[in-house]
C-alpha cells in the first residue's frame, strides 16, 4: 500500500467542513520533496486568506498558493546561493485561483480592447461539455486543435455538432472510446472517480510511487559553478524549450519571469491557440526550427542551454533524438524537464490530453459535479500551471545539484500526479464550501493584481503571478512578441 494511496483514501472518505489547513506544512512537504525548505526564502513566507474562496470542494487556492509560494522560495534560493540576501515572500490565497486560468472569464488577459479570442473554430462541443455513453459513464472529448479535432471527426464520423455527437458517443461504451480515442492519437477520456482511478493499472504501477516533482540523475559530468549573482535569480541561465499549450511554456514564463533568456521552439507549421500563446508564453522569445531537419541547429542551441523543457510525447521525443539521454549525451550536466499527462512511463505515458483530461480520470470531474453529472471546475483549467511552478522548483533544485555534485538530471512533473496532489490536500463537503465561499473577508475572491505593456501585437493586459517577493519581483522581457520572432540563438 503506497502512502499517496493511503492519503488518498481518507481524505476520499471524509468530507470536510472546516477551513483549518496547515498550508506552511504542505508547502513545506513539497520542498522537502526536492532538498528545500521555507527556510531557503531567506525571510518570512506568509499567506493570507483560506479556502473554500470558489465555489468548489478542492483547496483550489490553497494549491495555487503552494504552487506560487514554492516556486517563488526556489528562485529566492537560487538568488541566495549566488551571494544576495534573503527576501519576505507573500501571496494573498483569496487572489491565487486566478493565476491558475487568467483567461477562463474574460476579463484578465486582453490585448488592446478585447479579450484573446480562441484561434480554432471548435466552439464549446470538443472541449468543455460532457458526453454520455452507451453504458451510463461520461466521457470529456478535447480536440482544441485541428489535428485533434480531424481525428475525433474521423473516430466519430459524424459532423463535430452538438447532437451528431452526442448521437455517435452513445453508442459507445465509455472505456472503449476512450481507448480508441487514444489508439487514434484523440483524447476522450472518461470520467472516473478516485476510487476507480486508484485501482487503475497507470496509478498502480507508477503514479502511486511517483513524487511529486521526480529528480533522476541521468548522466555525469562536471561540476558547474552558479554563475555569479544577477539582477533576478536566473539571470545568466539558459532554457531552451519545445513548450505549447500551457503547462509546458507555462514553465518557459515563470524562468524568464526571474531571468532566464528563455528560447521556445516551434516547428514549421505548428499551430497554437491565441488565448493560450497571450497566457503562457509572456516572457519568452521563440523561433521556427525543425527538430529534424535543423538538428545541427538544434544541438547548437542544446549546447549552450542550462535546462531543456518539453511537454511532448515521449514517443516523439525519442523519434526526433531528444530524449532526456540523447540530450544528456549531448550536452552533459543539461537539466531536462519533462511534464507529461501521465507519466512517461505505464500503460497511459503516449495518452494524448491536457488539464482537464486529468481532472476527468482522476476524480476531480466527478466531486466538481456527480459521477452521473459530472463538472468542471468554477476555475476550469487547475493542473497547467502548477506543473509549470513544480516543474521550477525541481529544475533550480537540480541546478544546484549540478554545481555541487555534477551530473545531468531529468526532472519530471505530471498533469495527473498533479491532480492527485491537489485531491491530496483534502476535500471539503460541498454544500459546506459552497456556503462558506464569499462569506467573510477570509473566503473572498478578490480580483487579480494585473499589468500593462505595449508589445508588438498590441497594448496587454496581463496578470501578474500574484505574489509579493520583497527583493526580485522579477520582469518580463521581452512582455509578449509574435510566435516564431526571433533568430534561433542565445542573447
Amino acid at each position: 500500500m503506497s502512502i499517496l494511496r493511503d492519503q488518498l483514501t481518507s481524505v476520499f472518505a471524509e468530507r470536510l467542513t472546516t477551513a483549518e489547513f496547515d498550508l506552511m506544512g504542505a508547502l513545506k512537504d513539497v520542498l522537502a520533496g526536492v532538498g528545500l525548505s521555507i527556510e531557503d526564502a531567506g525571510g518570512s513566507v506568509t499567506c493570507t486568506g483560506a479556502d473554500p474562496v470558489v465555489k468548489s470542494p478542492l483547496r483550489i487556492g490553497a494549491a495555487a498558493s503552494i504552487g506560487l509560494l514554492g516556486k517563488s522560495i526556489a528562485a529566492a534560493a537560487i538568488h541566495r546561493w549566488r551571494g544576495g540576501p534573503g527576501q519576505d515572500i507573500a501571496v494573498d490565497l483569496r487572489r491565487a485561483p486566478h493565476r491558475l486560468c487568467p483567461f477562463y472569464d474574460g476579463k484578465w488577459e486582453r490585448i488592446g480592447l478585447y479579450p484573446v479570442k480562441p484561434t480554432f473554430e471548435v466552439g464549446h462541443i470538443l472541449g468543455a461539455v460532457f458526453f454520455e455513453t452507451a453504458d451510463g459513464r461520461w466521457v470529456l472529448p478535447q480536440a482544441g486543435y485541428p489535428n485533434l479535432r480531424l481525428r475525433a471527426q474521423e473516430l466519430l464520423g459524424v459532423p463535430l455538432t452538438y447532437q451528431p455527437v452526442a448521437e455517435a458517443i452513445g453508442k459507445w461504451n465509455a472505456l472503449e472510446l476512450e481507448q480508441a480515442g487514444s489508439d487514434a492519437g484523440a483524447v476522450f477520456p472518461m470520467v472516473r472517480t478516485l476510487p476507480e482511478m486508484l485501482a487503475e493499472r497507470q496509478f498502480t504501477e507508477v503514479l502511486a510511487e511517483m513524487p511529486l516533482i521526480e529528480i533522476e540523475r541521468i548522466g555525469d559530468s562536471a561540476r558547474e559553478r552558479l554563475p555569479p549573482l544577477g539582477a533576478l535569480p536566473l539571470s545568466g541561465f539558459r532554457a531552451l524549450g519545445m513548450g505549447h499549450v500551457i503547462a509546458g511554456a507555462g514553465l518557459g514564463r515563470s524562468l524568464a519571469l526571474h531571468g532566464a533568456d528563455v528560447l521556445n521552439l516551434w516547428r514549421p507549421g505548428e499551430g497554437e491557440n491565441d488565448p493560450i500563446y497571450a497566457t503562457a508564453n509572456v516572457g519568452m522569445r521563440s523561433t521556427w526550427l525543425d527538430p529534424r531537419a535543423d538538428r545541427p541547429l538544434l544541438g547548437e542551441l542544446l549546447s549552450d542551454a542550462d535546462i531543456f523543457f518539453q511537454n511532448r510525447r515521449p514517443a516523439f521525443m525519442r523519434e526526433i533524438g531528444l530524449a532526456p539521454e540523447e540530450a544528456a549525451r549531448e550536452r552533459p550536466g543539461i537539466i531536462y524537464v519533462s511534464i507529461t499527462v501521465h507519466g512517461d512511463r505505464g500503460p497511459w505515458a503516449e495518452r494524448p490530453g491536457f488539464d482537464q483530461t486529468a481532472g476527468s480520470v482522476t476524480g476531480v470531474m466527478a466531486l466538481e459535479g456527480s459521477e452521473r453529472a459530472p463538472q468542471l471546475p468554477p476555475v476550469v483549467v487547475v493542473n497547467d500551471y502548477l506543473c509549470s511552478w513544480l516543474a521550477q522548483i525541481g529544475a533550480i533544485a537540480a541546478l544546484r545539484r549540478r554545481a555541487e555534485d555534477g551530473g545531468s538530471y531529468h526532472v519530471r512533473v505530471s498533469l495527473t500526479r498533479t491532480a492527485l496532489w491537489m485531491l491530496s490536500l483534502g476535500i471539503f463537503d460541498k454544500d459546506w464550501a459552497y456556503g462558506m465561499a464569499g462569506s467573510s473577508e477570509a473566503h473572498t475572491y478578490l480580483d487579480p493584481q494585473t499589468f500593462t505593456a505595449a508589445t508588438p501585437l498590441g497594448d496587454y493586459q496581463g496578470v501578474t503571478d500574484q505574489v509579493e517577493m520583497s527583493l526580485t519581483p522579477g520582469s518580463y522581457d521581452p512582455v509578449l512578441i509574435p510566435r516564431g520572432a526571433s533568430r534561433p540563438a542565445w542573447r
